[in-house]
């Protein structure tokens, strides 16, 4: 195979991901990334299974699909919605394992809140409790004589 073309095909990969931050996943996904694009011109070249970054290799797959465990899909789960998010795409994903739309969604929600909290603030800045009207259905005694918290 081409030492150039190998080149091309990791600097590619790694410049699509230069703004990420590398962690184990990150490197794995970039692994698999790299060898699909390798092995899409060793295929043309050869079989597949002369490849030598075929995925028995780096991952020990048989090529048997099993159903996902419970525990895979609980941690592929967004927090807000409760979805799982394990096909998600990663520039799709926002913080952890939640749906970049989601969190976007709660942040605008969020915003929102705290310009309403803070008009509130400002209109009831002033406000003096004590020149308020009551309301008859809303009397208690507050004296020391109330039987509350007896028995």
């Amino acid at each position: 195979m081409d030492e150039q073309f190998v080149q091309g095909v990791v600097g590619g990969v790694l410049n699509r991901h230069k703004n990420r931050t590398l962690n184990k996943k990150r490197i794995q996904t970039l692994m698999v990334e790299i060898a699909a694009n390798i092995d899409l011109v060793s295929s043309v070249k050869g079989l597949a299974k002369d490849n030598p970054l075929s995925i028995e290799m780096w991952k020990g797959w048989d090529g048997k699909e099993e159903p996902l465990s419970k525990e895979y899909l609980d941690y592929w789960t967004c927090d807000i919605c409760n979805e799982n998010t394990h096909e998600v795409n990663y520039d799709y994903l926002g913080s952890g394992t939640n749906h970049l739309g989601c969190e976007l969604k709660e942040q605008e929600l969020q915003e929102k809140s705290d310009k309403i909290m803070e008009q509130l603030e400002l209109d009831f800045k002033d406000f003096d409790l004590s020149k308020s009207e009551s309301n008859e259905n809303s009397k208690v005694d507050m004296s020391a004589k109330s039987s509350r918290g007896k028995k």
